[in-house]
């Protein structure tokens, strides 16, 4: 799991589990895992789920998602996030809980400019679903039509995101779609008031 750049939070979230699902398998509080689970967590560190189970020697799944080679340098920051924010928005943490290979999208961008967020609830499914990453560019001008994480910050500096499709916007408002139930509606501009581009994803299944 470190060697692949995971924690046991960040592992959980990229196999599309519940937060503490590894921690729960750690520390043996859950004694038999399902078979889906360890195959979704196999895929991802890029062994078998005999190895899983038991250590035995097997060929390995290829890795899938943010996994990169090991010469790669894991220097782009991926950033956890709860459900629960105003508007059904999901509150970032503050700092990175994972760093991996810099994803090819955001490959020549500067240090800083660039990173991911995993993605909780299912307002823009099947676009983005629980578990995957959606990678971000800070620097790239968000325009209509694109998809992008809307910011507003609470009076503690606390960060809540959305990630909607853009429609528009005027002076006061941003008008956003989303998927899951389908629909648009408006955002208070000065409320929400930053707002970056998502350039692409890594599927978490």
């Amino acid at each position: 799991m470190r060697d692949a750049g995971y924690n046991p939070r960040s592992l959980s979230l990229a196999a599309g589990l519940g937060m503490t699902a590894v921690r729960d398998i750690l520390d043996g509080r859950v004694a038999s895992p399902r078979a889906q689970t360890l195959e979704a967590l196999a895929r991802l560190l890029g062994v078998s789920v005999g190895w899983l189970m038991n250590g035995e020697a097997a060929e390995a799944h290829p890795p899938t998602g943010a996994t990169a080679p090991a010469a790669t340098p894991r220097d782009f920051p991926v950033y956890g996030a709860a459900q629960g924010g105003p508007s059904g928005a999901m509150a970032m943490d503050s700092t990175p809980i994972q760093h991996i290979a810099r994803p090819d999208p955001l490959m020549t961008v500067k240090a800083g400019s660039g990173y991911g967020i995993y993605v909780v609830g299912e307002s823009m499914s099947p676009a983005y679903e629980q578990g995957d990453i959606a990678l971000v560019h800070r620097g790239l001008p968000p325009r209509r039509q694109s998809d992008v994480i809307l910011i507003r910050r609470e009076p503690d500096g606390t960060p809540h995101a959305l990630i909607k499709h853009m429609v528009g916007w005027t002076d006061d408002n941003r008008r956003v779609r989303q998927y899951n139930p389908p629909g648009e509606y408006e955002l208070p501009r000065n409320e929400w008031a930053e707002i970056e581009t998502i350039v692409g994803r890594y599927n978490a299944r």
